[in-house]
């Protein structure tokens, strides 16, 4: 099979992960088809650029699990290295940002606990104990003459987490992290994905750079009876069993659920702009991807850092703290701390909306009978107060709703995916509109926010809500289509109170507009991207952040300004603080 356009190399072998066999109605099928190909690379292929700070969350803590569970060490020893380290770990050729040390060695210390406990139950329940295995388990065909009807020669399959096995051979155990609680399910075809490895794998070494196909299995491996995999919650030491199988009840699962997944995935073709462009292999040839060079004027980084994406989120995260953007953004560590009233009244809001918006045909709100609000806010976990809010602030929306008395043969899209590149950056653009909707063939996009008072006067709507900035870089640069002179944007502002909220629109053809807007973006992306350290930036935002309990400022800060003292939060503070990430970011 030909490679696709913006590649070179080979295409026999097939790698699979676990992974793949997730859900993923959003990642880009090209991306996905040459993400399985290992021996496909970039053309040109792109220099390695190490990053300044461990960007894999749970990097440090495989090293530590390492030196204790392979290479014998205390675990007091263990957990002493952790907090002390002042460069890379052991293992890790990355220094850690100091939350994560710290982050780290709590979720070391929870899971030395919660796998001993383990254990302890199962040898008072008569079960065989499983000891930790050192090499990977990999499933891997022979090379075949020729390549198959997917292009493949050979096939691997491989899975992540940490390994156990009991002393004869029977009984295989995977332990997978989860940087929140441990997940109560996972899908089915990744499940089976799971379950085929630890039955059926061979314990291999892997090469340096793991593109190659892994040596020889270095030992013989006799096949369990049964294989069992758990899921780890790092931030509260849950557990959840994910399954208890034996060979029969493997196959079959692994024939229905996951080889379909694997076979599109390795047959897969089209393009799809989004998250994926940001590790994607055919991106210099790919024709769907909008660039955008100059988007905000801003400037490459010295030295040169890998392709990244930037969101609106990511600005205003990186603004009010560098280091809660790179703990919680980039490594998703969450301490389970709940949003506060306004994001979780905001998104009950946001959910209704995306789901009325969503129907088919189109129909407006205008004349919803005030009775159907009150549905949606049921269920969500909103005391009596909240949903009433939320129910007032849906009633606002009816009369504001863009989709009342649009024609029927209009195109409306619910939180689209809007994606740009900028090449001289190496920065892929990532927007979520909350609607964007055609008025005469014109494009429109509209964005919405709750708030608990009115707009700060004094301050212009771009600088007060980024996320307006970057629409407006991204409908004058075109990328709802050709016409960009005709594109406008529309900010919808809901509070309680009949006539409380507004709607505002924002003219992207403007000159003045579209420059304040640059200098919006420019000002906030420039720091982000040079950034390399992340330090920490205290401020009311710490009552909120996911990450606040491993940062020693952000925890002093709490300490000495507690809850509710103080001035009050300005408008859309209150609904955005402590938000694990916005609906539309």
């Amino acid at each position: 099979m030909q490679n696709p356009p913006g590649t070179t190399g080979h295409g026999w072998l097939v790698k699979v992960g676990s992974r793949t066999a997730r859900p993923a109605p959003t990642e880009c099928p090209t991306h996905r088809y040459t993400a399985v190909r290992p021996l496909l690379t970039a053309d040109p292929c792109p220099p390695f650029r190490p990053a300044p700070l461990e960007e894999f969350g749970l990097g440090p803590l495989w090293a530590a699990l390492d030196r204790w569970e392979h290479e014998g060490q205390p675990l007091d020893k263990v957990l002493e290295e952790v907090r002390r380290a002042q460069g890379p770990l052991r293992g890790r050729s990355t220094s850690a940002h100091p939350a994560l040390l710290a982050w780290t060695a709590e979720a070391l210390e929870r899971y030395a606990a919660t796998r001993t406990a383990e254990q302890g139950a199962a040898r008072a329940d008569g079960l065989p104990l499983t000891a930790p295995v050192r090499l990977g388990w990999t499933v891997r065909t022979g090379r075949m003459p020729g390549l198959d009807a997917r292009g493949a020669g050979q096939y691997e399959h491989t899975v992540w987490g940490r390994q156990y096995a009991s002393a004869d051979g029977s009984v295989r155990d995977l332990w997978l992290p989860s940087l929140g609680s441990a997940k109560p399910d996972r899908a089915a075809a990744e499940k089976a994905a799971i379950a085929h490895v630890v039955l059926n794998g061979m314990p291999t070494r892997r090469r340096r750079r793991d593109a190659l196909p892994p040596e020889t299995a270095t030992e013989p491996a006799r096949l369990p009876d049964r294989v069992r995999v758990f899921d780890f919650g790092c931030a509260d030491g849950s557990v959840t069993q994910l399954l208890d199988w034996g060979p029969a009840e493997t196959r079959e699962k692994f024939a229905a659920h996951a080889a379909p997944v694997f076979h599109a995935v390795a047959t897969g073709s089209g393009t799809r702009p989004g998250p994926s462009c940001v590790e994607c292999k055919a991106i210099s040839r790919c024709e769907a991807l909008r660039r955008t060079p100059g988007l905000w004027g801003g400037s490459p980084t010295v030295p040169a850092r890998s392709r990244r994406s930037v969101s609106a989120w990511d600005l205003r995260l990186h603004s009010e703290c560098p280091a809660q953007y790179h703990l919680v953004r980039r490594l998703h560590l969450d301490s389970l701390v709940p949003e506060n009233d306004g994001a979780r009244r905001g998104r009950v809001v946001d959910a209704w909306l995306n789901t009325r918006h969503a129907t088919r045909p189109v129909q407006g709100c205008r004349d919803l009978a005030a009775t159907a609000t009150t549905e949606l806010p049921i269920g969500h976990g909103l005391d009596a107060p909240l949903a009433q809010a939320a129910v007032r602030m849906l009633e606002e929306h009816r009369s504001l709703c863009p989709l009342n008395g649009l024609a029927p043969d209009e195109q409306v899209r619910v939180q689209p995916q809007v994606t740009a590149y900028v090449p001289e950056l190496d920065v892929v653009v990532l927007a979520v509109p909350d609607l964007i909707y055609t008025h005469r063939g014109r494009w429109i996009w509209r964005e919405t926010k709750t708030a608990a008072s009115a707009l700060w006067e004094g301050r212009s709507l771009l600088r007060s809500y980024p996320q307006l900035a970057l629409g407006v870089l991204l409908l004058a640069a075109g990328t709802l289509g050709p016409d960009r002179q005709v594109a406008h944007m529309e900010f919808e502002l809901l509070r309680e109170g009949r006539g409380a909220s507004h709607l505002e629109r924002i003219d992207p053809g403007r000159a003045a507009v579209v420059a304040e807007a640059r200098e919006v973006v420019a000002g906030l992306a420039q720091p982000l991207l040079d950034d390399t350290r992340y330090e920490p930036r205290t401020g009311r935002h710490c009552h909120g952040c996911q990450a606040r309990r491993w940062c020693k400022p952000g925890s002093a800060y709490v300490t000495d300004h507690p809850a509710g003292a103080g001035r009050r939060l300005r408008t859309g503070e209150a609904d955005a603080a402590g938000a694990r990430g916005p609906a539309h970011a």
